[in-house]
């Protein structure tokens, strides 16, 4: 077991009323909307999350209460979970990626008393069923009305007082309202704030990603600073690039498919010149594409591996660690690339085997977390069906499989809902991705168990070629063999134009194991 030291405590809430009142009339957010900016001062963020957090008592609502946004990255969003934050409602955050069946669930489970939807979000708001005391309304994302500035709160929430509720990404069934405290905020801004390093005045955060997700958790240990956060429409690579280039961006927070895309698409690596850190996480890295990355952009690199059960990271590769060591040789240096890192501050982490001991180095078994960063639980205190959750001890039982070193880094190898059991052997979905990803033709690709009558599964990729490329199935399978063992080839390749994600970019492999099932059963 690995406890980290303990770091001085910081109380979010008095810290971000601090800064607004500092940084006043600096601009705090630029939104970029069909080819113009709009810059929003600190003043006038911190004045309109106070106003929602008024109109929302002056209606009625308590602490306690649930608030449901509908919102893409905008000065509303950020408003809206700041009065939350402040005035402890707990903040709902929906994805306009989901479907409108998707959204209903989650309404249906936790109840919001307000449902506050974007005007760009109103075909999809119209579609929905919200509970019967659910008040729906709209608002400008960018340049939202609510009303005249309020006073501060007398109190901030206390530590212990819940704050949020994250639902999980669905990956494996229906999604579960993580409920995560103003503590939980406390230890990810704490813990961010030691990931990123150094921050001033004068950086540049690029929100490119969703932040109702990971990428939300770059805003605020910049916004103490007095930095500004820059708010992006729909990412699209060579956009990316051109808005760091043309702005100053100092760091972002890409998934892996984000960041192939923006490798792929930069011409000229002077033009990412001035960011200094590169945060991703939420899937799995290519090795040889990091590499690459490293070779055009230097170490700017910082990996992150977290659940939406914990505020993250849990673990986190830093930019030192990307470096290869002196005299260390290749297989060593990928293998630490391959790695999500050292537990972080705020935590503790063990590596447990079936029957609860702790598992040896080099040894697999379920990851367990424990600390600050931890839920209080799920809503409604539902249980999940994939055995993660809270044990009375404390532990969140991850449902990751992974191993640690003798250093301490620990390498997530999968889910073990993900696992496939063909002929009594165990096959890692991600050890074979990563075999296929070798490829230079192949993109991305998802491997899944297909049933079969004699091994119980067989392995099934499912493969997505670069543009322009060309491969076969059977090349890709001896290329598979010169890297894996022969019972985790796999069996059968099919070739797709895309992969199903959730959206924080996640491959939904239930989806394509539904998809398999079907297709067995149509021919039996």
């Amino acid at each position: 077991m690995e406890r980290a030291s303990r770091g001085a405590l910081v109380n979010v809430c008095q810290a971000l009323d601090e800064a607004c009142r500092r940084f006043a009339e600096r601009p705090a957010l630029v939104s970029l909307r069909d080819g113009g900016e709009r810059k929003t001062s600190y003043r006038e963020l911190y004045d309109l999350a106070l106003a929602f957090r008024a109109d929302w008592l002056e209606r009625g609502l308590q602490p306690g209460d649930r608030v449901a946004v509908l919102l893409d990255n905008s000065v509303a969003l950020v408003a809206s979970e700041w009065a939350c934050l402040l005035g402890g409602f707990l903040w709902v955050a929906l994805s306009s990626r989901w479907s409108a069946e998707e959204i209903d669930a989650v309404l249906s489970d936790c109840r919001p008393s307000l449902l506050l939807a974007g005007n760009r979000q109103r075909e999809l708001a119209r579609a929905l069923a919200p509970p019967r005391d659910c008040r729906l309304e709209y608002v400008d994302e960018d340049q939202p009305a609510v009303g005249a500035a309020a006073a501060r709160p007398r109190r901030w929430p206390a530590p212990g007082d819940p704050v949020r509720i994250r639902y999980t990404s669905g990956t494996a069934g229906a999604p579960k309202g993580a409920v995560l405290t103003r503590s939980n905020y406390d230890a990810s801004v704490e813990t961010v704030a030691g990931v990123l390093g150094p921050l001033s005045e004068g950086d540049v955060v690029v929100q490119a990603a969703p932040m109702t997700h990971a990428s939300g958790a770059m805003l605020i240990p910049h916004l103490l600073v007095g930095a500004r956060a820059l708010l992006t429409g729909r990412f699209d690579a060579q956009a990316f690039i051109e808005q760091v280039q043309r702005y100053g961006g100092t760091a972002a927070f890409l998934v892996p498919t984000m960041l192939v895309r923006v490798l792929e698409a930069l011409d000229r690596p002077e033009r990412l010149s001035s960011l200094r850190t590169i945060v991703y996480g939420g899937a799995s890295m290519p090795v040889d594409r990091l590499v690459r990355g490293l070779e055009l952009l230097g170490p700017v690199f910082v990996q992150i591996y977290g659940l939406t059960e914990s505020t993250w990271p849990v673990t986190a590769l830093s930019k030192e660690d990307h470096l290869r060591r002196p005299g260390e040789d290749v297989a060593g240096w990928h293998a630490r690339l391959a790695s999500c890192g050292r537990p972080t501050a705020v935590g503790e982490l063990r590596v447990v085997k079936p029957g609860g001991e702790d598992a040896a180095p080099g040894e697999a078994g379920e990851i367990w977390v424990r600390g600050r960063n931890t839920m209080r639980g799920y809503w409604g205190g539902v249980d999940d069906e994939q055995g993660k959750g809270l044990d009375e001890n404390g532990w969140m039982h991850t449902g990751d499989v992974g191993i640690r070193d003798g250093e301490g880094y620990v390498t997530i190898i999968d889910r073990l809902h993900d696992m496939i059991v063909s002929g009594g052997f165990n096959v890692y979905p991600r050890e074979v991705e990563h075999a296929l990803s070798s490829h230079p033709g192949v993109l991305e690709s998802a491997v899944v168990g297909r049933p079969h009558p004699d091994w119980g599964e067989a392995v099934h990729a499912f493969v997505v070629l670069r543009p322009g490329a060309a491969a076969t199935e059977q090349e890709l399978i001896a290329h598979c063999g010169r890297h894996l063992a022969g019972y985790k080839k796999p069996k059968q390749i099919e070739f797709v134009d895309s992969l199903p994600k959730n959206a924080s970019g996640k491959i939904l492999r239930r989806v394509l194991r539904d998809r398999l099932r079907q297709a067995v059963a149509e021919r039996r």
